[in-house]
């Protein structure tokens, strides 16, 4: 070839992105740049940066298909029977039926090497994206348990709730796929003129140029990786500027400020609506620190990237999560440290008739002075609101005073009456409730939710460990198909006083270590070894130490301290009183006298 042959990669997750990276050093003759996104996002990458950028797109599967539909070279990369047994081998250790919905392009190998090896797996085929909801609701209905898929199906998999384990793609695959795109730069070398209308945008330019057309598509965009949320803030502004000239306005989206220039540019029969922006961080008010805003995507988006969408937590408590969204009166939910609250709340919220209004999070260990008074004083307090979901979490750390002006405030202001109410609470070991959370539950009459340690719940961490490590292979540079038993055992007989939360950090270290592509028992008993020194106060803990408040008695700092002693011993009153030079009985005195 006379030259390099540029070629845009679009991988539809982070370990495809980076198989990629580190294959294309063994090919000089590639100038390779590569982008993460799936779908329709990866059609918008296309859109903003192909066009007399690079010579052909090397993508998988659905995107792929979309790609061809922009007339691009498209060169795709296949997935091979090894890549579908490593997903299979995964969906193994999951009890109760297993399906396949995929492409005609993955099913067809899946069926041979099912009936070679003999694997049970329901396949079904679609053909086109419209086809997979429908097909994944019909399986919800009939009991699946675990779905293979390809990255169209398992975005789709994961917001209902089911068990995915996508089939990612191997070096064997990428490494065929560049070779057949040098086959196709042997075959046809072709250049691209610039565009006389792309040339006038980029002279105006000033920061980032997104243009549409006059049907709201993207047609232009210099943004790398365009964010749908921009995207829409910039759509919403066309109808609003039809017939101006150029317009300047200004906007706010999650903490960004926007500084936008508009201008509506036609060249021969050619139309469309030029936006040309910068964008700088908007300074966050100490009055408003620990106050957070959500919107119900936000919110989903939140839960279904953490554990909790697989763990099996919230579906324990669907019953639970129709009963208290018969009414709109206050919640208190509890459970240890990792057991899920904040993801549950997120559940109820968008479950609730106030979803399309925000979920306001209040974290109660990071109101300052002057979030406290914007709390209660501001007339933009989130109090004085209606018709939103306030989630007070962490309510033990609030002194006493602080708590009885919050209760205060919420009655005083009818509250709970205008809007949905949930506090969260931290127990202990072999505690249901919290002192601060009965009293709060007593005085305003709260509905009640118990999340269950994951210690008590042992049998789910087999399950648990393959559809982490399925999610974990997205992100990762190689493939971890499974753990030892004596591994499996060994994470059973943990006590994980951080449940689900440092269950999914641990084996997230376990994965990304691993030497190989089973995870060892050896590797499990050494890391575990460490996690037993991990402190009971650790930072970024859902229930993480705060200074101690001296404005107080002295029984009420005596019993803060106490209280403190008692979790770093991990409950353990006979240590905690050793530790603190009292009686057993002195130390229960302080504990209880709330």
């Amino acid at each position: 070839m006379k030259k390099q042959l540029r070629v845009l990669g679009i991988a539809p997750y982070e370990g495809m992105k980076t198989l990629m990276s580190s294959l294309a050093a063994n090919y000089p003759q590639i100038d390779l740049t590569l982008f993460v996104g799936d779908l329709e996002q990866g059609v918008e990458i296309a859109r903003s940066s192909f066009h007399g950028n690079y010579d052909v797109v090397i993508s998988r599967g659905g995107t792929a298909k979309l790609l061809r539909q922009l007339s691009l070279p498209v060169i795709e990369i296949e997935v091979s029977m090894y890549d579908i047994l490593c997903a299979v081998k995964l969906a193994d250790g999951v009890s109760g039926r297993t399906a396949m919905v995929a492409f005609a392009n993955i099913t067809e190998n899946a069926r041979l090497l099912c009936d070679l090896l003999g694997y049970d797996v329901d396949i079904f085929t679609i053909e086109s994206a419209d086809m997979v909801e429908p097909a994944l609701r019909r399986l919800q209905n009939e009991s699946y348990q675990a779905i293979l898929c390809d990255m169209i199906a398992n975005t789709t998999a994961k917001r209902l709730g089911l068990n995915s384990f996508l089939i990612t793609s191997g070096l064997d695959s990428i490494r065929q796929a560049f070779e057949r795109t040098l086959d196709f730069a042997r075959n046809q070398e072709r250049l691209r003129d610039e565009n006389q209308f792309f040339r006038q945008v980029i002279r105006g330019q000033i920061g980032q140029t997104v243009v549409f057309d006059d049907d709201g598509g993207l047609f232009f965009s210099t943004l790398e990786e365009p964010a749908a949320d921009v995207l829409e803030l910039l759509r919403r502004e066309i109808p609003l500027i039809q017939g101006e000239t150029q317009q300047r306005i200004t906007r706010n989206l999650n903490g960004m400020l926007y500084s936008i220039r508009t201008q509506r540019i036609t060249v021969g029969n050619l139309s469309c609506t030029a936006f040309f922006f910068a964008a700088r961080k908007s300074p966050i008010s100490s009055g408003q620190m620990g106050i957070r805003f959500l919107n119900s995507t936000e919110a989903e988006n939140a839960f279904y990237n953490s554990i909790f969408s697989f763990a099996g937590t919230v579906g324990d408590q669907q019953g639970e999560i129709t009963r208290v969204n018969q009414s709109i009166a206050p919640v208190m939910v509890a459970g240890e440290d990792g057991t899920g609250k904040e993801p549950l709340v997120s559940v109820i919220y968008l479950r609730s008739a106030f979803k399309n209004n925000p979920l306001v999070s209040v974290n109660c260990s990071l109101l300052n002075e002057k979030s406290w008074a914007f709390l209660l004083e501001h007339h933009n307090s989130p109090l004085a609101d209606e018709g939103n979901t306030l989630y007070f979490s962490s309510v033990d750390v609030l002194t006493a005073e602080r708590r009885l002006q919050l209760l205060s405030a919420l009655s005083e202001m009818e509250v709970c009456r205008r809007n949905r109410v949930i506090f969260s609470c931290v127990c202990q070991p072999g505690e249901y409730i919290t002192p601060t959370g009965a009293e709060i539950m007593d005085k305003l009459c709260c509905l009640s939710l118990y999340l269950p340690p994951l210690r008590s719940q042992s049998d789910r961490i087999p399950p648990m460990v393959n559809l982490t490590l399925s999610h974990l292979n997205v992100e990762l540079a190689h493939q971890i198909v499974g753990a030892e038993p004596e591994a499996i055992d060994l994470l059973k007989s943990f006590s994980w006083p951080y449940n689900y939360t440092q269950f999914r950090r641990v084996i997230g270290e376990l994965a990304a270590t691993a030497k190989g592509q089973i995870i060892t028992a050896e590797s499990v008993r050494s890391l575990l070894k460490k996690e037993r020194h991990v402190g009971a106060f650790s930072t970024g803990a859902e229930n993480a130490a705060t200074p101690l408040d001296l404005n107080r008695t002295m029984d009420e700092i005596s019993q803060d301290v106490a209280l403190r002693v008692l979790e770093e011993t991990g409950g353990n009153q006979t240590a905690a009183a050793k530790r603190l030079g009292i009686s057993r009985t002195t130390l229960w005195r302080l504990t209880r006298n709330m």
